[in-house]
């Protein structure tokens, strides 16, 4: 799915303070790379200091979050400030979203549980530096609308 080019690094949220937020660095137009291989992606993992938990998604998927976790990670070193797990798991879901289609859901914590159902193909639990990153997509289905109800007889 192509975007057009004024729309390509312009993700952006209103913040509480009314202030733009960037969630992830302009990315230039580039050509899809050939999919990993599990080889590469454990490569990609170690070098970014990903320790990869779980997954049950295509491997081009999980090396997308690798790298936009690294990203928001390292902005967010840049700035001396510790990492925000609400804004990580914000930007994270706007790009899986915009990428892959809607419903997808994260959680970023040092300490969380969960029990979740989720999408085949669409899981992927990974830890980086001391934080841990739960992405997944749900299935999404029309609300039917119920039959109006009928007035009871007093």
């Amino acid at each position: 799915m192509d975007r057009p080019q004024s729309e390509i690094g312009r993700r952006w949220r209103m913040a509480k303070n009314k202030e733009r937020v960037q969630c992830l660095p302009p990315v230039p137009p580039m050509v899809r790379p050939p999919p990993p291989n599990p080889v590469k992606l454990a490569a990609i993992a170690v070098n970014l200091n990903i320790r990869l938990r779980s997954a049950d998604m295509p491997d081009a998927m999980q090396e997308r979050a690798f790298r936009c976790t690294r990203t928001l990670l390292d902005a967010t070193s840049l700035d001396s400030k510790k990492p925000n797990p609400s804004h990580i798991a914000m930007c994270l879901k706007k790009e899986f979203d915009e990428i892959y289609g809607l419903a997808w859901h994260c959680v970023v914590g040092k300490s969380f549980g969960s029990f979740i159902t989720c999408s085949s193909g669409g899981f992927v639990y990974f830890s980086v530096d001391n934080l841990s990153i739960l992405l997944f997509k749900t299935e999404v289905q029309p609300v039917k609308k119920p039959p109006p109800l009928r007035k009871l007889d007093a």
